[in-house]
């Protein structure tokens, strides 16, 4: 006996009653299979619904040998009644986002010629590919068309078209179908072989957000949000711009301005510190007499060029040590090449220390005290 589909009649269907076909354990669950369900397993790049069956959490649907499984926390007999009920508010955002999925992908299709090739989606974000590339402005047109499409609150509709009835049909689909084929219809937009719940009109979908989009083996990745969740994007984005604009005391409409001006002084401000870093390591070099010596806020590749500095200056091997931003300590080697080796495979037995190097410079990072560090290398 199949599990009768009832999401396939109503998709708005929050609870039923089942009886139980099989109920069988599996380690720490139980895989229940019902004579119906509005539980719609993961299927057509869709993640399954959650809910309960009487006292237990339905935490995963998977179709199974041509089987829809519902893993259970509890188990049930065979022959007993059960209520069930899915996780209706999680049900209509994937609603959302699948109609969403659905209205661009149609979209494109009709305007581009493109297919959608692979998407992936669950309640709060969609992923979708496509076979061709855009451009931005394509893509803010594709954007405002879906929404559009959403203010003009088209039907959808799905069904089970006769053999015949395809023949005139024109739908896309990603795979060749056997069986009964599902059509889900949204009026003036796309037809699409589907499987899954959809909300009964593109006004359901409330709103239609691109997020990113990327190059995918020569195409492109759309990432989107539908509904509540693009909401929330948007406030988000909001509340941020607002903030920055605050931050930089400019109009929101400035900000890119604002942030590209304080981009160019904080360049200067680098340029500006490294070349009075250049100097001071220059004075450090003529200054520094000891073969170890501590020095503040001095990068790896500036205790290098101290340490060069000093090699050269006397011919004598010099470490020289700063405290880096994750609580340790920078050290560098430098001199003559036995000298050093010998030095870094001593300090190695007695200290925390990882790194290496050759031709007479070893750098390093030590986790110790800069007491310990400085009792090491002076012995």
């Amino acid at each position: 006996m199949k599990t009768v589909k009832l999401f396939d009649k109503d998709s708005f269907l929050s609870e039923f009653e089942a009886v139980v076909l099989s109920s069988e354990k599996s380690d720490e669950f139980y895989k229940i299979i019902l004579d119906k369900t509005c539980f719609f397993p993961e299927a057509g790049g869709q993640v399954s619904d959650i809910g309960r069956l009487g006292d237990g959490g339905v935490f995963d649907v998977q179709i199974e040998n041509d089987e829809i499984v519902h893993y259970c926390k509890s188990g049930f007999t065979a022959g007993e009644k059960v209520l069930g009920k899915i996780d209706f508010k999680r049900r209509f955002s994937l609603m959302q986002n699948h109609s969403g999925e659905h209205i661009v992908s149609g979209i494109i299709h009709k305007k581009f010629g493109f297919d959608n090739v692979g998407f992936h989606l669950n309640e709060e974000l969609v992923t979708f590919d496509f076979n061709g590339l855009f451009s931005k402005e394509q893509l803010a047109e594709i954007e405002y068309l879906a929404n559009k499409a959403i203010w003009e609150n088209r039907d959808i509709t799905a069904f089970y078209p006769a053999k015949e009835q395809l023949k005139t049909v024109n739908y896309r689909s990603k795979k060749e179908i056997d069986g009964d084929l599902r059509l889900v219809k949204i009026d003036g937009v796309d037809i699409c072989a589907c499987c899954a719940p959809h909300v009964k009109s593109t006004g359901q979908v409330g709103l239609i957000k691109f997020l990113a989009t990327e190059k995918m083996r020569g195409g492109t990745r759309i990432y989107m949000k539908c509904g509540e969740y693009a909401l929330k994007e948007f406030v988000a984005e909001h509340r941020n711009a607002a903030d920055i604009s605050n931050a930089l005391s400019v109009k929101k409409e400035e900000i890119f301005q604002g942030v590209c001006s304080l981009k160019e002084a904080l360049d200067k401000e680098k340029q500006n510190t490294a070349l009075l870093k250049k100097r001071l390591i220059s004075l450090l070099a003529e200054q520094i007499r000891e073969d170890v010596r501590f020095v503040e806020d001095l990068s790896m590749p500036q205790l290098q060029k101290l340490c060069d500095l000093l090699y050269k200056k006397d011919g004598k091997t010099h470490t020289v040590f700063s405290e880096n931003e994750n609580g340790g300590y920078s050290l560098v080697i430098s001199g003559i090449p036995d000298e050093v080796d010998l030095i870094f495979e001593k300090a190695k037995k007695s200290l925390k220390i990882k790194g290496g190097g050759r031709n007479g410079m070893i750098s390093c990072l030590v986790t110790a005290s800069k007491e310990d560090i400085l009792k090491e290398f002076s012995n």
